[in-house]
């Protein structure tokens, strides 16, 4: 299923990725004084959200890929993209956002390993093992209903920040967001739910990715919102709502989609 040469170097990439991620989260939440002068006040919830997540994600995928390079296997091959996935988006947030403090060049390089990650482990699938996947027809169309929708509920939310700021020439706190999320992750969640739709092989690696990455991010993003008051900030029910079922559907379509996906013989 996948290349033992390219998959073997990407567990490598991914390993080495899982470790600096959690020394960088642990120390963000030993020493969380590092965020202070480097991020808004509002940025603040996020930051500690996102390390309280990094850390269990960061043990697992290191785990993984240590497996992976004893044992190749596919779905543990997708889950750790998925995981690299969050990172690529985690880490992109402190790069772009400027969250310039003492471990910014240590935040640029998992933000490299990621990005190199994903290239090299989304190549590394071997294009007739890819054809020989399958899914439920309703599995496919009901992954793509809830990337589309995903798209339906954000692109606009997210538009409705942009457009206003970029005429007052005002750039709000979340600026990092709107550049990963309409630039890099609704598209490719467009993609992916595209190809589910016109049975396209490779959407069904794809949709796993996505699966999880949307379950590890939207967790980290509902963390954060729910412990905002904490920060001296107001709680935001409605999006925490919204978070939470993108959490629980992420979950639930991603359980049933590593049950379901096969490999014909």
């Amino acid at each position: 299923m996948v290349d033992p040469g390219k998959g073997r170097l990407t567990a490598i990439l991914m390993l080495i990725l899982s470790l600096l991620a959690l020394g960088a989260a642990s120390t963000g939440l030993l020493h969380p004084q590092i965020y202070w002068e480097a991020l808004a006040e509002s940025l603040l919830p996020g930051a500690f959200s996102q390390d309280v997540i990094s850390i269990p994600a960061a043990v697992i995928l290191a785990l993984m890929s240590s497996q992976f390079l004893k044992r190749q296997r596919y779905k543990s091959f997708i889950i750790m993209l998925g995981l690299s996935a969050y990172f690529f988006y985690a880490y992109g947030l402190f790069t772009i956002s400027g969250n310039f403090n003492q471990l910014y060049p240590l935040y640029l390089l998992i933000f490299a390993l990621a990005i190199y990650s994903l290239i090299l482990g989304l190549s590394s699938f071997k294009p007739a093992a890819v054809c020989q996947t399958q899914l439920p027809n309703w599995m496919r169309k009901t992954i793509a209903g809830f990337l589309i929708l995903i798209i339906a509920v954000f692109v606009p939310l997210w538009l409705s920040i942009l457009i206003p700021g970029a005429a007052r020439q005002v750039r709000p706190d979340t600026y990092a967001v709107l550049v990963l999320d309409l630039a890099v992750v609704m598209p490719a969640l467009g993609v992916t739910a595209y190809m589910l739709l016109r049975k396209i092989p490779f959407g069904n690696i794809l949709a796993g990715v996505a699966l999880l990455k949307c379950l590890t991010l939207i967790f980290s993003v509902a963390l954060g919102t729910a412990v905002a008051p904490i920060y001296g900030l107001p709680l935001d029910y409605p999006m925490l709502g919204v978070y939470c079922l993108v959490v629980l559907f992420s979950l639930v379509l991603g359980t049933f989609y590593m049950l379901n996906l096969i490999r014909r013989c």
